[in-house]
């Protein structure tokens, strides 16, 4: 009977920690995906353009549409939101832009934008993008494309844009494969793109309504 006592209490002292070195190793593979999230994009490298300027940023969402064609990645746990992100970095890139700007709710008129003295209006709507998800062999497989329209206009002209912005990421699905850890860094790559190219697009219609 001493002998089963010793023995279970030498089994309870080897297994208690190794019981306990378990528990520790799941918590720490629990992941929390609400902490991995877009962000507005703040490190612009803009001229500063002079005159006082009219923006209108739409208040429509952002659609994005998910297209999931496989299981792997844990891609059930995709979850992108652009909306902010996209308004705050406009926001910011017009800090950056502009040495006196105005943030309208609505469009104004040709006549409206005349009698206000600005030197134009700058209208950032249609807000969509599109991603695609999928395993070719072992390897998974996101794609992503956001878009936006850009009108820049003055009391005579006017000039629209459609920007896009493409990015996309590959994983071995045996490998840690974490869809939407990749889809957030290529998510966030795609928005730093379109922002570069809605400054360059914006720069440029301007200086071409106003000389």
């Amino acid at each position: 009977m001493k002998f089963s006592i010793s023995c279970y209490s030498y089994i309870v002292c080897v297994m208690k920690p190794l019981i306990i070195l378990l528990i520790i190793s799941l918590n720490s593979c629990t992941k929390d995906f609400s902490k991995n999230i877009i962000q507005p994009i703040t490190d612009f490298q803009a001229a500063k353009i002079d005159g006082n300027h009219n923006i209108y940023i739409s208040s429509e969402n952002f659609k994005l549409i998910n297209n999931i064609m496989s299981e792997d990645c844990e891609s059930w746990a995709l979850d992108l939101n652009f909306d902010n992100p996209i308004r705050n970095s406009i926001k910011n890139l017009s800090d950056k832009m502009f040495d006196g700007y105005s943030i309208s709710k609505m469009k104004l008129s040709p006549d409206e934008l005349e009698n206000s003295n600005f030197a134009s209006q700058i209208s950032y709507e249609s807000f969509s993008g599109i991603s695609n998800f999928k395993t070719l062999r072992n390897t998974g497989v996101y794609e992503i494309s956001l878009k936006l329209k850009v009108k820049v206009e003055n009391s005579s002209k006017n000039i629209v844009n459609e920007i896009s912005s493409n990015m996309n990421w590959e994983k071995n699905i045996f490998f840690d494969c974490n869809l939407h850890e990749g889809a957030v860094n290529s998510g966030q790559k795609a928005l730093s793109n379109l922002m570069k190219k809605v400054y360059e697009s914006t720069y440029e219609s301007i200086y071409s309504i106003t000389r």
